[in-house]
């Protein structure tokens, strides 16, 4: 069994309706189903039986809002039935059961512990914790404890790491490298591995070898270095032909005497590059 985050926006294809709450409700509310585009990651992916969450996108949105386990998988529906349910006659249908809708909308930022992280596309994997976390079925504890400068420096970094995925082709990285795009069409964003968590961004060079890129986000050296190995090796051991090389990239704010101590012992699989963000206020 596998957990999704389906996600919708005021834009959304999927169904006949432009804002996004009113998508879900026609959709998921009144008939029981959900849409995928011909495109949209894991559409080939999915299985009867596996949990989604419902997520609405945008500044005025970022909230859950109900929760569905999966009746059937993405499928052409021949019969007709639901042919004026989608704006697109291409959409894919995908049937559901033991539909639930929140009694209040659960917004991203309330929770402490959650990992997942929005991507783009319509739909991403999400750990069994996040996804238990939602539904309030296990508690949302947060075993991390950031002094106010971090709490700052990881609140930017997230920003950080949106601002890098959509400027992407302008970013320097010092090479060419390519955001990964998995069989199922998962981009490299928030790269769910399910047994090692979500890999920040997930690339691969000019010579199709794999470059894993982690933000420090308030993270303490040997934490983000630890994290970064075992992406890593799952990345190695899941995903790199045995002629594809595997490495590295920690983005932090400024340079850490212990972070080169840490990295000197594993340079030529793990470097660091620091960013800078200007941000200035002037007289009006």
């Amino acid at each position: 069994m596998n957990y999704y985050v389906f996600q919708v926006s005021d834009l959304s294809t999927y169904g006949k309706q432009k804002v996004a709450q009113e998508v879900f409700d026609f959709l998921v509310k009144d008939h029981s189903v959900w849409g995928f585009g011909p495109n949209t990651p894991n559409r080939k992916a999915i299985q009867e039986g596996d949990g989604v969450l419902f997520y609405l996108t945008g500044q005025k949105n970022q909230t859950f809002v109900g929760s569905a386990v999966l009746a059937s998988r993405a499928y052409t529906d021949e019969s007709g039935q639901s042919t004026d349910w989608y704006a697109d006659p291409t959409t894919l249908r995908i049937d559901l059961k033991d539909v639930s809708v929140f009694a209040e909308p659960k917004h991203r930022k309330s929770f402490n512990s959650l990992e997942w992280f929005p991507a783009q596309g319509g739909s991403s994997k999400i750990t069994e914790r996040d996804f238990n976390i939602v539904l309030g079925t296990e508690p949302d504890i947060s075993h991390k404890i950031l002094v106010e400068d971090d709490a700052m420096e990881f609140a930017l970094e997230k920003y950080l790491e949106e601002f890098i995925i959509s400027n992407w082709e302008k970013i320097d990285f010092g090479e060419k490298l390519t955001l990964f795009n998995d069989k199922d069409g998962n981009t490299g964003q928030q790269y769910y591995t399910g047994d090692v968590g979500y890999i920040d961004i997930l690339a691969k060079d000019e010579k199709g070898n794999f470059v894993v890129i982690e933000l420090k986000k308030g993270r303490n050296n040997d934490e983000v270095i630890g994290q970064i190995l075992r992406y890593i090796g799952w990345v190695r051991k899941n995903l790199a032909l045995d002629s594809q090389l595997v490495r590295g990239v920690v983005i932090v704010g400024e340079r850490d005497k212990k972070l080169d101590y840490a990295l000197s012992e594993i340079s030529g699989k793990i470097t660091s590059k620091v960013y800078r963000m200007f941000f200035k206020l002037e007289a009006y």
